[in-house]
């Protein structure tokens, strides 16, 4: 049989093995490939330069299977191509990993026999524990064909009404074998934590168990979500004191940390609430930053904030040393309060049941206060019967408490 340039031949057949080697386009053998033995099948990984019409070793000189007698029965993980030896599939991350830990690695062994061991140049692998690494990859790599044709159908749909979207059905152990990739879960964000609530809220009740495991896991999700909340806070505060947009925004994604001002249930009835008050003219309407209704919905409360920088006393005592005169903010804040609650009883008091409604107004910080200016500033609040005032450090003070009993640093 003729030799062939630009691949492997046969250059050796003996009753104990038989010798490949590359040919190049002159049909000159340049290059030993492989071996074939009774107990054993080396092969001596290359590449081709066509060009130059070379070929080269590469950084492992030698990968030796033993325990099978022919090509055919060699794995089939292991893909052979003709002219080129034989490519470990799905395999760039396992021998980047191999060459970065083992720096003097020359030779590999897989066999059937006989334990995985690590040396300098020299690595051996038991094929059960190889078929490991084999499986998961595979596995990966089919995942991730998969999660790709799905991704380019939901990309050109978006541009082609002819290309749908494919559905994907989360399998059964799916979400387990992939949240079992991960070693801690402490970088979650507030929208990983809504996307596994939602996951929960979409099941059939009939599939959960309200095992204390759960719950405990319920606790770990608030405890972090929590703490997302709580650093997000105080970025604001760090950041950005001054900007009341800011902290609309802040309050409105994260409401319910404002219904901890309330000695009772409370819903949200709208953000930015036109409460009344317009002229004939249809001018100088009275907008709240958020209504509540309480959970009985026979009631109110109207909430206006105000930004963390505004003072909440004067800088100078009206009487030296210790009587200090309420901030332009702090008392114009009080006012507004007021006159919001009066135009809504006004304009919706007959329309909705509404008794008294309560007005807060959440303003300044007490940190920073000294001490004749706290109790001027308790004083002042504690006789304020219409409007309750809140600090923002003491809501950041109610959230951290509730973080404590989740966390279990306080008594439940």
């Amino acid at each position: 049989m003729p030799l062939e340039p630009n691949q492997e031949n046969r250059t050796q057949k003996s009753h104990s093995k038989e010798v490949y080697h590359y040919y190049n386009s002159e049909g000159k053998p340049i290059f030993k490939t492989k071996e074939i033995a009774r107990d054993k099948i080396i092969f001596y990984p290359y590449t081709v330069n066509r060009a130059l019409d070379i070929a080269k070793p590469k950084r492992i000189k030698t990968v030796e299977f033993r325990g099978w007698k022919t090509i055919g029965a060699i794995p089939k993980i292991f893909r052979k191509k003709p002219g080129y030896g034989f490519k470990f599939e799905s395999s760039t991350q396992f021998w980047n990993l191999l060459y970065k830990k083992f720096s003097n690695l020359e030779k590999v062994i897989v066999t059937t026999t006989g334990p995985t061991r690590f040396s300098n140049k020299t690595i051996t692998f038991n094929w059960n524990d190889l078929s490991k690494i084999v499986r998961v990859l595979k596995k990966e790599s089919e995942l991730y064909k998969l999660s790709r044709k799905h991704l380019v159908h939901e990309i050109l749909s978006e541009q082609n009404k002819k290309v749908k979207k494919l559905e994907r059905i989360l399998k059964a152990g799916e979400l387990e074998d992939y949240l079992s990739k991960f070693t801690s879960y402490e970088k979650m964000s507030v929208n990983d934590i809504d996307s596994l609530t939602q996951i929960l809220s979409d099941l059939p009740t009939a599939k959960i168990t309200a095992t204390a495991h759960i719950i405990k896991t319920k606790e770990k999700l608030d405890t972090i979500y929590l703490e997302d909340i709580i650093e997000e806070f105080d970025q604001l505060m760090k950041t950005k004191p001054a900007d009341e947009e800011a902290w609309q925004k802040f309050f409105e994604q994260h409401t319910w940390t404002l219904t901890h001002l309330f000695p009772y249930e409370v819903i949200l009835r709208k953000g930015k609430a036109y409460v009344g008050g317009k002229t004939l003219e249809n001018e100088e309407g009275r907008v709240v930053d958020f209504l509540f209704e309480n959970g009985f919905k026979d009631n109110f409360a109207l909430l206006e904030i105000k930004p963390p920088s505004k003072a909440l006393l004067k800088n100078h005592a009206y009487r030296e040393p210790d009587v200090y005169p309420v901030s332009d903010e702090l008392s114009g804040g009080v006012n507004q309060c007021l006159d919001q609650k009066d135009s809504f009883l006004r304009q919706y008091g007959l329309k909705y049941q509404s008794l008294d409604p309560k007005a807060i107004l959440v303003i300044g910080r007490k940190t920073g206060l000294n001490t004749n200016q706290s109790k001027c500033f308790e004083l002042y609040r504690a006789n304020q019967k219409n409007v309750d005032v809140v600090t923002y450090d003491e809501l950041r003070a109610k959230l951290k408490g509730l973080h404590d009993v989740i966390t279990g640093k306080v008594k439940k």
